[in-house]
């Protein structure tokens, strides 16, 4: 009787109703949106976060896209132009990290930056003629967002340039980023391309790394030149990691052509996790607000069964 009922309006109002999956109790209170009649999510998927208040529509944000996803279901909270195909800039990088950990040559190998790995764009850490071992490289890339040690990074792998980017397409493919394109590894090419509904899917598999968690959610690194006496110690460019938000994993990005970008899993104050995307953001300090206030939001306004 009350799925006739929900077909009905679903019917009436141009809506899709799909089927229970799973017996659960089914809170039918629904409310105008746009001038559609919109129901809780948990009258059609177990288990997954519901609002506690269906008045609230979000968060006003710059960013031109962005979306707050449930790590346990996958649900998602709230977005902003999710399938809008942009820029990614540093975001790149988390791909390039997968590639590279198909590819380790071994923490402790030893790679000499060369001139060749010199890029423009963001600051300097890592200098032609310098001996690094390719675990500081990692750091590096993740943790500062430095392009030549992603560069000397994708070398290292001992695949050429050309396959280094194949090998990141092949990867979007087989996470399922069809609106996806790579060109190549650092994030300063504006051809490196996605959606929020896809960077979702290759965060969800990065931040499930041990080793891309733990460098992206440190405040700082520090390490030693080989062949040199020099000392360098990186800021983790996320501003978020060691404020009041459990940051667990994240990156951050660049471009003129980008915009201000931000990703993070957070976790909650009842250890609910989620991944939020912010892209295209105004400044620099208000993709950190954004994202912020977007976790905050989605904490305050869901229910975690």
């Amino acid at each position: 009787m009350l799925l006739s009922i929900l077909a009905n309006l679903a019917g009436l109002f141009g809506l899709v109703v799909w089927p229970l999956m799973t017996a659960q109790t089914i809170d039918v209170s629904a409310f105008s949106e746009n001038g559609q009649i919109v129901f809780l999510e948990r009258a059609y998927r177990a288990g997954a976060p519901y609002k506690k208040n269906n008045i609230s529509l979000g968060v006003d944000v710059t960013a031109q896209s962005a979306i707050i996803v449930d790590k346990r279901t996958d649900f998602v909270l709230w977005q902003k132009n999710p399938a809008e195909l942009r820029s990614l800039a540093s975001l790149t990088k988390l791909m390039s990290a997968l590639v590279f950990l198909d590819h380790n040559p071994g923490w402790q190998s030893v790679v000499t930056i060369q001139p060749g790995d010199y890029r423009e764009g963001g600051r300097i850490y890592v200098y032609a003629g310098e001996q690094i071992f390719v675990s500081d490289l990692f750091q590096a890339s993740l943790l500062a967002s430095s392009n030549n040690a992603t560069a000397a990074l994708a070398r290292s792998t001992g695949l050429s340039a050309e396959e280094f980017v194949n090998e990141m397409n092949l990867k979007a493919q087989s996470l399922g980023m069809a609106q996806s394109h790579f060109v190549e590894p650092t994030g300063l090419d504006p051809g490196n391309v996605t959606t929020a509904n896809d960077l979702v899917k290759l965060i969800k598999v990065a931040f499930a790394q041990a080793e891309i968690a733990s460098a992206t959610s440190r405040p700082e690194f520090s390490f030693n030149v080989l062949n040199a006496p020099r000392h360098y110690t990186l800021t983790n460019t996320n501003q978020l990691v060691g404020s009041y938000l459990k940051i667990e994993a994240g990156k951050t990005g660049y471009l003129d052509e980008a915009g201000y970008c931000l990703t993070s899993l957070v976790k909650g104050p009842d250890r609910q996790e989620i991944y939020v995307v912010v892209l295209g953001s105004l400044g620099e300090f208000e993709r950190f607000q954004e994202l912020k206030a977007l976790a905050q939001w989605a904490f305050d306004h869901y229910y975690w069964p």
